[in-house]
Parts: structure tokens; C-alpha cells; sequence
């Protein structure tokens, strides 16, 4: 990542005392995006033969000549070359003829890249982030020299030094205009604020450095990570809104492509190749800094392609997507006259991406007329406004709102998108809400998330959802075999269930006693099924297995309280399973003892909220396992660890039982894994 101080400790390399004595030549080439061979053997020659001014200064750029003086000037003797800045290594690799050839001389070639490239002389070394302590020590010594904080200062400074995280260029950069100012707590209290100058000039005066790593995108990803720059920051992102950038239309040139694995693999390369944003401990979470978020707004802003409104006096003429990490600005008349007047026209995306307003504001009577984005879950809606219902270029809809879709929903025929969320969870007795049947009449829909409420039964034999992918938030009442049949390619289901008081405890409020139809979902490959504020004095006799379609690669239990020998059933239904998540007791009893032969292409295994006191595998069972998860097992006592489970890769531990923390160590000792623990007592 640029600014991480890759250039800085390559100089403490090569000016190093012991590094001069040791080579008898030593040369740095800055060598940046556009690599001309030639021009770097010149630059080479330069340094280790003064004598070469001449036949330099005539413009001789025979590449052959050029590697022939080089070579006869580096025959047996120790060299260090830094080259700085690489970006291909094309022209890189051919300097392996002056390593090669040199046998009785030492040639170190040492390079720094923003890429994660690797060379055919070398391989690659990684500079991570500074921690906490470590950005403290630096902020601290840039500011106050060798001594370091006041103690007036200290807390403080460490609320400074979190929010540059962990990036050097940032906390020098800060530093230096700390340094400049008023070292009081009153003024550092103020650069803590949310637009403090400090920050903002910090950001502005290294963007000239972080500019090319975006400026060095191919076009797609520049579009996900100008994108990316539209979220609040300082927060992780949750696999940053595939279906957001379905409805915007970013990718509509991948062809046959699977857009999910294009997503992905776009995600990766911006957080592996390019080092743009940063995959968090959670595996479906990505983070960037606020100095990258920085950029994309002032480029995203310049281009019209999205602009962030941050204040009353924005300039957002013309530009085609809004975003507000502040919803109450939209309540301003000013800010109300200025997108109406500059933005409404044009603007084909509204994103509320601020904290939840509990108030309406008035977003749907600004003038927008070809939105094809409307993102609102932060912002709480009493009624869905007839302005909304009127925006028949909407591709996606969410939005906060309790009461009953209108059936003119359907007019917005070209919604693929669907999202309602509730801001209460009241039911009345005996009352199931559904959404209105004419859903079955938006022939775009992929997805429907309708937390609270169910698909009605339709009222045609021939309605259909055929591009239908996702359902979430629904019920049991939703999961009927005249409903499932309808929707023949879903993918991912999502399944809330609610124990009513006044429920007895027999087969017929089972919560799962009526989802024997999903296992007619052969395209099914998630599933989620959560019981809201369970009971566990509940004990149901039986847990219908053919709710379990073998295509499934990803399951997440909740709230069930079944004994664990029901999970090893599921599992040997399953032989697809990748990702298995239990939480909020899904299974209970002290011991789970894993059968021989189960789940055996699970990758990643999470376990929250239990109370498991052994976790058994036998030897045979989760044969790829490489990532297990226990969170919040205050009785987890002892993991019994068969040896052919040395490849696991890592255990995270998250307020669990001392005695768990001491077995994973001693399991550390044994097979070579990455252990992290985390502990709130």
C-alpha cells in the first residue's frame, strides 16, 4: 500500500553503515509506472561507473552494449541495487543476467512495489499497518521528539493515532501540522471532530502520493473503488453491496461471467494485487482507509460519477449519484433547494448511508425522476410516498418502513432489488402480514428481503419469479410447496421464526415441522434459518432432515436448542457444506462428538453462543477445515484434536472459557497454526 513506508526503510537499508562497508557499489533507481529498459541500465551504469559520463552523455542506447559495460564493470564484485516505485517487472527480469553471470561477486537486488508482484529473482515480503503502540511511538516522537506525549496529551494523542490507522505517510503527515499548531488538549479536541481541518489537509497533501495506485486501475476496478468511497468510514464493510452494483449497472459487460465470482474476484484483487482496501479478521468483511475513502470523493466528485454531500454549500450540479453520510442535511431547505434545483434531474442514485434518522425527511419530493437507486434503510418512513411510487426506472428500492406494501409496488416494473426493513418488530396476535400478490407481477425481481412480512400464494397457476435468487426475512408461511415451486432458481433463503408465548411444545409449532418443501430447491446453495428470542426450555422430538437440499454450500442455524447429534445428521446430508455457522444455542449439550467421515469439504466452521464443554472431532471428520470460530462459549473446555487436522490455517477464540484459550495453545505447540484470541474479561 502506498504510504506504508516502503521507500523509507529501503533507504534505512541502503544507507546503512554495515550495508556500505559490505558492497563495494551501490545504486538506486527510481524506477515508477513507465519502466524503459534501457533508460535503467543507464541510470545502473551511471552509478557504479563514473567513467561512463561520456559514452552516457552521447545517447548510446544499445541495449546489449550497455549490459556488456555493466556486466564487465559488476564481474566479481558485491553490489546492491534498490530499485523504488516498481510497478511491472518485465523489464525487472532482465537484469537476471547480470545475477546469473556474476559467480564470484555478490548482486542484491532489493525492490519496492505498491503491487503485489514477484519477481523471477526474488520473492515477496509484505509491510503490514502499524499497531496502536507503534503509531503512538511515531506520532508521538514526530511531534514532542525522543520524549514523547505530555501526559496531558496521551489520551489524546492515542484518539489521534487511531485515526490515522496504522498508515506512517498519514501519521507523519499529521504530525507535521500538530507540530505547527497549539499543543493544548482544547486544540487536539477539536482535531478529534468529525470535519477537522487537520485531518482534511493531512488527506489532501498525500493524495498526490495515493493518486496513482487508482490512477493504475483497469477501468472496472476504478468504478468498485469510487465506489467503495461512498461509505461512511472508520467502519467494515460488509462485502460491499454486490447487489448495490448489480443495480447500478457496473458490470453489465461480463458476458456469461457469474457476476458473484466477478464481484469476488475484483474485491480480491483490489485488497491482494493492489492493496486498496483491507480484508478485516472477518472473511466477509472489507475495510478502507479514510484517507483512500478521501480520494475517491474529490475524484468521484470531479468525474460527476458520485459525489458526497458534506455540507449546505456543496457544488453537485449535474452529478449522477448522491450520497449523504449525515441524512439530516436532506431536512435542510438550503441543501432541499440545491439538489432540486442541481442534482434531481440528472441523478440517477440517492444513497442514505448516515446513522438511523428516526425522522422522515423529505428525499421523495426533491424532483428525482430516473433514479435507478434508492438506498433508505437509515432513514424511517411512516408511509412509502407516492413520489417513490412513481419512479419506474428504480432498479433498487430499500427503505425503513413497518406498515403494509401498497399493491401499486408493481408499477415499478423494472425493480430487480427489493428491500423492507422494520424499525419495531409488533405483530398482533393471530395477524401475519404478507406482501401484496401482485409481486408476482415484477418479472425483474432478484432479490426480496421483507423482514416481517411472506410471499402470498398467488392467485394464477402460471405466476412464476423465474429470476428470483434471493428471499429474506421471511417465514414458514413463505417456505409452502405452491410458493417454492414458483420460485424454481433460488439461491439463498433466508428464514425468520418466532416462538409465540402462548405456543405448546409439541409437533405442531416445531418451527421447522413445515419446511420439508425447500429440499424441492435444487439451486439452493444458502440457507438461514434463525428462531428470534429463543427459549431453550423448548426440546422438540424431531428435526425434519429433508429441509436440507444437498446443494448447499452455506448453512447458519440460530435458536434452535436441538442436541448436537442432530447436527451430525445434517452434516452427512450435506456433502457440498463449505461454511456452517451456529449460533444463539442452534444445538446444545456439553459434548459434540463429530463422526468419522462428516463434513468433508467444510472450510470454515463459526460456533457462537453455546453451551458445548467438548468439541470431539474424530480422526476422518473436516478433512479441509481451515478456520474454526468459537465465540461467546463461556464453558468450552477442552478441543480433542485428532493429528490429521494439521492443516487447519487459523482458531479464533472470542470470549471463551481460559481453559479453551490453554488448549489452543497447547494445540499451537503441536500444529502450526494462527492463533487469535480476544477477551473482554
Amino acid at each position: 500500500m502506498a504510504g506504508v513506508g516502503k521507500t523509507t526503510l529501503a533507504k534505512h537499508i541502503f544507507e546503512d553503515p554495515s550495508i556500505q562497508r559490505h558492497f563495494e557499489f551501490r545504486a538506486w533507481v527510481k524506477v515508477g509506472r513507465k519502466c524503459e529498459f534501457n533508460e535503467l541500465l543507464r541510470c545502473l551504469l551511471a552509478q557504479v561507473d563514473p567513467n561512463a559520463y561520456e559514452m552516457l552523455a552521447q545517447g548510446d542506447d544499445d541495449k546489449e552494449e550497455l549490459i556488456g559495460f555493466l556486466k564487465k564493470r559488476l564481474k566479481d564484485k558485491n553490489c546492491l541495487i534498490v530499485l523504488d516505485d516498481v510497478w511491472e517487472v518485465q523489464a525487472i527480469n532482465r537484469l537476471r543476467v547480470l545475477v546469473v553471470e556474476n559467480i564470484c561477486g555478490s548482486i542484491r537486488v532489493l525492490l519496492t512495489s505498491r503491487r503485489n508482484i514477484v519477481t523471477i529473482m526474488s520473492g515477496c515480503e509484505r509491510l503490514d499497518l502499524l499497531n496502536l503502540k507503534e503509531s503512538m511511538e511515531l506520532l508521538g516522537m514526530k511531534v514532542f521528539g525522543e520524549e514523547g506525549f505530555p501526559l496531558q496529551l496521551e489520551k489524546l494523542g492515542e484518539k489521534i493515532a487511531i485515526k490515522c490507522e496504522g498508515l506512517p505517510l498519514m501519521i507523519v503527515t499529521v504530525a507535521e501540522l500538530l507540530s505547527k499548531a497549539d499543543k493544548t488538549p482544547e486544540y487536539w479536541t477539536e482535531v478529534l471532530k468529525q470535519r477537522s481541518s487537520v485531518f482534511l489537509d493531512a488527506y489532501n497533501q498525500i493524495l498526490e502520493v495515493l493518486f496513482p495506485s487508482y490512477d493504475y486501475l483497469p477501468q472496472h476496478l476504478k468504478m468498485l473503488f469510487l465506489y467503495m468511497g461512498a461509505f461512511p468510514p472508520y467502519i467494515d464493510m460488509i462485502n460491499p453491496r454486490n447487489d448495490l452494483l448489480t443495480a447500478e449497472g457496473f458490470f453489465e459487460s461480463i458476458g456469461e461471467e457469474n457476476f458473484e465470482d466477478f464481484f469476488y474476484t475484483s474485491l480480491k484483487d483490489l485488497s491482494m494485487q493492489y492493496h486498496l482496501v483491507l480484508k478485516t479478521t472477518n472473511s466477509s468483511t472489507y475495510r478502507m482507509l479514510s484517507c483512500w475513502q478521501h480520494l475517491c470523493k474529490v475524484e468521484a466528485s470531479r468525474i460527476k460519477f458520485l459525489h458526497v454531500l458534506q455540507s449546505c454549500d456543496d457544488v453537485i450540479k449535474d452529478q449522477r449519484r448522491l450520497c449523504a453520510h449525515w441524512n439530516n442535511l436532506f431536512g435542510f431547505k438550503q441543501v432541499y433547494d440545491l439538489i432540486k434545483s442541481d442534482c434531481a434531474p440528472t441523478a440517477r442514485s440517492l444513497l442514505c448511508h448516515g446513522p438511523y434518522h428516526q425522522y422522515p425527511i423529505p428525499i421523495h419530493a426533491m424532483g428525482f425522476k430516473l433514479l435507478r437507486v434508492l438506498y433508505a434503510l437509515n432513514v424511517r418512513f411512516y408511509h412509502i410516498p407516492i413520489e417513490i411510487l412513481k419512479l419506474v426506472c428504480l432498479r433498487y428500492l430499500a427503505l425503513n418502513y413497518n406498515g403494509e406494501l401498497p399493491p401499486s409496488i408493481s408499477n415499478l416494473f423494472h425493480l430487480q432489488f427489493l428491500i423492507i426493513q422494520r424499525y419495531m418488530s409488533i405483530k398482533k396476535r393471530g395477524v401475519q402480514i404478507y406482501v401484496p400478490v401482485q409481486i408476482w407481477d415484477m418479472q425483474e425481481l432478484e432479490c426480496i428481503g421483507v423482514w416481517g412480512r411472506d410471499l402470498p400464494t398467488p392467485n394464477t397457476d402460471d405466476a412464476t419469479l423465474n429470476k428470483l435468487t434471493t428471499l429474506l426475512g421471511v417465514s414458514a408461511n413463505s417456505c409452502t410447496r405452491e410458493v417454492l415451486k414458483r420460485i424454481p432458481n433460488l439461491k439463498h433463503l433466508e428464514i425468520e421464526a418466532e416462538l409465540k408465548p402462548y405456543d405448546n411444545d409439541d409437533d405442531e409449532t416445531n418451527p421447522l415441522s413445515c419446511l420439508s418443501y425447500i429440499s424441492q430447491l435444487q439451486n439452493l446453495v444458502a440457507l438461514r434459518y434463525s428462531i428470534k428470542n429463543p427459549e431453550i426450555k423448548h426440546e422438540f422430538k424431531t428435526i425434519p432432515l429433508s429441509m436440507f437440499p444437498s446443494s448447499l454450500t452455506m448453512l447458519n442455524l440460530s435458536g434452535l436448542g436441538y442436541p448436537w447429534k442432530y447436527m451430525n445428521d445434517i452434516g452427512s446430508l450435506l456433502p457440498n457444506l463449505e461454511f456452517l455457522t451456529l449460533e444463539s444455542y442452534a444445538f446444545r449439550g456439553p459434548e459434540w462428538e463429530i463422526e468419522s467421515g462428516s463434513f468433508l469439504k467444510l472450510i470454515q466452521l463459526e460456533i457462537e453462543d453455546t453451551d458445548l464443554v467438548q468439541w470431539r472431532p474424530q480422526r476422518g471428520s473436516f478433512p479441509v477445515l481451515c478456520e474454526l470460530i468459537m465465540k461467546h462459549c463461556y464453558k468450552l473446555q477442552q478441543f480433542d484434536w485428532p493429528y490429521d487436522h494439521s492443516w487447519i490455517n487459523r482458531i479464533v477464540l472470542v470470549d471463551c472459557n481460559p481453559s479453551a484459550v490453554a488448549c489452543a495453545n497447547q494445540l499451537k505447540d503441536k500444529f502450526s497454526f494462527e492463533l487469535m484470541v480476544e477477551s473482554s474479561f
